[in-house]
């Protein structure tokens, strides 16, 4: 497999993305989720956050914890593994997710398989130490976030329409705009509006992998027309849509 491939379960707790002979440029975003957890298996992969630039070569390992923002950087001679998941407790003491993701491995393309399951083996025999280090550090949003911010961004994951200006979000917040805009880019590294469109795309994602017309989930995301909608895609995932979709493959058991 040359490209990117996405597997991912119907509870869309799990996803699995394998890249390989592809360069990839995701800009600066944070996961409001997922725990990530990434493997290089070869090349270069820079990974960016607050903390400062890493470069990642063969076989080194990063974590990435909700609410961290970050870039990633993958050269075209790479090869990257990367696991997201609900909760911590697959990648340390609880290894309830990742024995759930083991048994949808027979549903993976052929020489993708091996891969997989040597990934989830590392996680299981706890091949990301740092992750305990992550755990005592990491301080929950609560503790970063103000409520009146978390409850705006609360209302983007449910529905990225809900607001359709930051003047509207900061009346919801409670804050003048400027404070607003200030606040919420102290607390997140990135502007309203960013955020907005990164719940944008991840609802997009959504409909395309049940197959809706692009033209509706460009509406439906919020995208002017299916041009804008393409181009901020492709910006995003080095992909169009239609690529998208073909590189998805849902584990159904």
């Amino acid at each position: 497999m040359n490209g990117t491939a996405y597997y991912y379960t119907g509870s869309a707790n799990i996803e699995f993305i394998l890249t390989r002979g592809q360069a990839q440029d995701y800009p600066w975003h944070i996961h409001t989720r997922h725990w990530t957890a990434g493997v290089v298996r070869s090349g270069t992969v820079t990974l960016t956050t607050d903390a400062g630039i890493q470069r990642l070569r063969g076989e080194q390992r990063f974590f990435i914890h909700p609410y961290e923002p970050h870039s990633l950087n993958v050269t075209p001679e790479s090869s990257l593994l990367v696991l997201c998941v609900d909760s911590i407790d697959a990648f340390s003491t609880d290894h309830g997710v990742l024995q759930e993701f083991l048994r949808h491995i027979p549903l993976f393309q052929g020489q993708e398989k091996p891969l997989a399951q040597s990934f989830t083996q590392a996680c299981t025999e706890n091949a990301f130490p740092d992750v305990h280090a992550y755990q005592n550090a990491w301080t929950p949003p609560d503790a970063l976030i103000s409520r009146s911010v978390q409850a705006v961004m609360l209302l983007l994951k449910d529905d990225p329409n809900t607001f359709s200006s930051i003047e509207q979000m900061a009346v919801y917040a409670g804050y003048s705009q400027w404070h607003f805009l200030r606040a919420f880019q102290k607390s997140t590294g990135m502007t309203p509006h960013a955020f907005q469109l990164l719940c944008r795309l991840r609802l997009l994602r959504d409909l395309l992998r049940t197959d809706t017309a692009n033209a509706t989930a460009a509406a439906s995301a919020g995208f002017s027309d299916q041009s804008h909608m393409h181009k901020v895609f492709k910006r995003h995932h080095g992909m169009t849509p239609g690529q998208f979709k073909q590189a998805s493959f849902r584990l159904e058991l």
